[in-house]
């Protein structure tokens, strides 16, 4: 999170949050009750600590989801103790497109024989771009 979490200067340089500044902002943030030394954030960071309490983790989502850029997922609690995998993180890109969170909820609401309906089509798609170089 911290990689991806960015701030920009007076100059318009994009810096990374320093483990200091987001342990003072979590301890500042009113809405919830976590409080956060620099040296604990250091110690979750680099995996000598590995059991933040469920205050901390809200803290943390919270700082990082007010700080994400315009259209990033939301980052949430679920979402920091999650394991994820390739597919995962491919599914959650592909998730970001509205056109493919639409056709999701229409797949989702077909019957099985419709959903395998559907699969065969997008098959058949499939074979008609390989086929066509103009595609």
């Amino acid at each position: 999170m911290f990689a991806r979490t960015r701030r920009t200067d007076a100059h318009g340089r994009q810096w990374e949050y320093s483990t200091a500044q987001v342990a003072k902002a979590v301890t500042e943030d009113p809405s919830h009750p976590a409080t956060l030394s620099r040296s604990y954030l250091a110690m979750l960071r680099n995996g000598s600590h590995t059991n933040p309490t469920l205050s901390v983790l809200e803290g943390l989502a919270k700082f990082f989801d007010d700080h994400r850029e315009p259209g990033a997922p939301r980052v949430t609690v679920q979402w920091l103790v999650a394991e994820s995998s390739a597919e995962d993180e491919l599914l959650q890109r592909g998730l970001a497109s509205h056109q493919v969170r639409a056709i999701a909820m229409r797949a989702g609401a077909m019957t099985p024989a419709m959903r395998e309906q559907l699969l065969k089509m997008m098959a058949s798609l499939d074979q008609a771009g390989a086929a066509d170089p103009a595609v």
